[in-house]
């Protein structure tokens, strides 16, 4: 895997330096790497609470990006450490006049994160920035409109009927956003659609999976201070590709061969203050809520979490962010019973180093 990374990078560099003598290219990136301790709580007395420390590189974010601009044309490769995929952007764009053509990877219209805690790159925010966050898609924008076609998703309830062995689609995952300014406030509009059958390789027999999403984002800035606020709900949030559920309780379940299809709700704040040009405070709360009724047994799930750090400018491009965190993964209420969650702290330093 670490040859394949210095193949990316090399070609990269060639691409860059060969490029034609009119075109721009720039390289740019950063290093980051996390060094906190982690608490986890659990309230199951047949668990033991446990501590760790977290002292490594952060291989969601940490990037090297070039960039490319010829005229109407333009690209972005963007790799990583390694997350999964070295690949985090492999973008390209044409803009024909009256809008922009994108193809490749890139962020999706549906991703909107608003919150600004750093331990893995917002890793400990749950389900709340919404959206599938960068896919392969073709996208087309006209202005502050926003619309994509994706790789669909064709994640489907794990209790299916055995004899259902097989996915199909026949149509992309669809997304779409819209940006409104009204005064000092901002506004976006964003949301998706997916849809996938469970197949019975068999008989040909399908089951249809779909799924939705739609959220809101509001920016106001006051100065100093910029605040934002997000809510969106989905049906099946799994299944449009969002986020991860390793409990299952935002996976859409069956009875029989019926879909017992998944709510839910997600919804925050964000305050960021600049002190001066060298200090950032930001604080910020999130919470995300679901439902889910299986054989006439109502299921209930939540989840919140909260941070607030500080960002100092120690030098042009070296920024340090002491951070406090802590996720409550809530409770979980199955008919009239309810089960508390852990609870995850982490409390330590963020180090960033731009070039």
């Amino acid at each position: 895997m670490r040859k394949l990374f210095i193949l990316f990078a090399a070609v990269a560099f060639v691409f860059a330096f060969t490029a034609p003598a009119k075109a721009d290219v720039a390289i740019s990136g950063y290093i980051a790497f996390q060094t906190y301790m982690e608490d986890f709580e659990d309230p199951d007395p047949a668990e033991l609470d446990t501590s760790e420390l977290a002292w490594d590189k952060d291989n969601i974010c940490s990037r090297l990006t070039f960039a490319f601009k010829d005229g109407p044309f333009g690209a972005i490769v963007e790799i990583r450490p390694n997350v999964g995929s070295y690949v985090r952007h492999w973008w390209g764009t044409w803009n024909f006049g009256a809008g922009t053509l994108g193809i490749g990877q890139f962020w999706t219209p549906d991703f909107n994160p608003i919150t600004t805690d750093k331990f893995g790159c917002g890793a400990m925010t749950p389900l709340t920035a919404g959206g599938s966050v960068r896919q392969p898609m073709i996208q087309l924008q006209f202005g502050n409109f926003k619309i994509a076609g994706a790789t669909p998703a064709t994640g489907v309830p794990t209790d299916l009927p055995v004899a259902y062995d097989d996915t199909e689609t026949s149509i992309p995952k669809l997304m779409a956003s819209y940006n409104l300014n009204v005064a000092m406030v901002g506004l976006k509009f964003f949301g998706g659609m997916n849809s996938v059958d469970a197949r019975d390789s068999t008989t040909d027999a399908t089951i249809g999976v779909d799924s939705y999403m739609l959220g809101l984002n509001a920016t106001l800035g006051l100065g100093a201070l910029t605040i934002k606020g997000q809510v969106w709900t989905a049906e099946n949030p799994i299944e449009y590709g969002t986020g991860s559920d390793t409990d299952g309780y935002l996976t859409a379940s069956m009875t029989g061969t019926t879909i017992n299809d998944v709510g839910f709700m997600a919804y925050g704040i964000n305050l960021a203050y600049q002190v001066n040009d060298a200090w950032t405070v930001t604080g910020g709360y999130t919470a995300a809520t679901s439902d889910r009724t299986d054989v006439g047994v109502e299921t209930e799930w939540e989840s919140s979490q909260y941070h607030v750090n500080a960002t100092w400018r120690v030098a042009k491009n070296v920024y340090i962010s002491p951070e406090y965190i802590v996720l409550d993964r809530g409770d979980i209420t199955v008919g009239n019973s309810t089960t508390e969650q852990s609870t995850d702290t982490r409390i330590g330093v963020y180090w960033r180093i731009k070039f």
